[in-house]
């Protein structure tokens, strides 16, 4: 008995780690889903803006495409492709929590979806879920 529970400590060890250790991170998974919007920057996001996660702040150098920013509690890492802007909200840990893709507007404002990443509880590939809630950023 005593052999059967060790085993199965094991066995739900590696388990864990496995599921953990494939969690979406800002380096490897982020990086690709970033990397894969290829457009020239059409807008510039730069600013402040409200949003459903409060206030986020967006830094993105004239003429260039990537984004870095704050907010609602969270970092943010992001490009600029045509006039969409795909961003990635992550903690200091490095594992990217939600994935948003917005539209420019012509009124200062960005719409679109955001998705919660693919986690332990749901098995998936890619980066974040399908199902997705609106975002709506309105520049301040």
């Amino acid at each position: 008995m005593k052999k059967f529970l060790s085993g199965l400590f094991v066995t739900g060890f590696v388990l864990v780690m496995s599921v953990a250790l494939s969690a979406g991170t800002l380096e490897s998974q982020g990086k690709a889903w970033l990397d894969a919007q290829k457009e020239p920057a059409a807008v510039n996001v730069n600013g402040t803006w409200d949003s459903e996660f409060g206030v986020l702040y967006l830094g993105q150098a004239e003429g260039s495409r990537d984004v870095a920013g704050n907010g609602g509690g969270y970092e943010l890492k992001g490009v600029v492709s045509g006039k969409q802007l795909y961003l990635l909200f992550f903690t200091g840990h490095g594992t990217v929590d939600y994935c948003a893709v917005m539209t420019s507007g012509n009124d200062n404002s960005l719409t679109g979806k955001y998705h919660n990443r693919v986690t332990r509880l749901r098995f998936g590939s890619g980066l974040c879920q399908e199902k997705g809630r609106s975002i709506n950023l309105r520049k301040k």
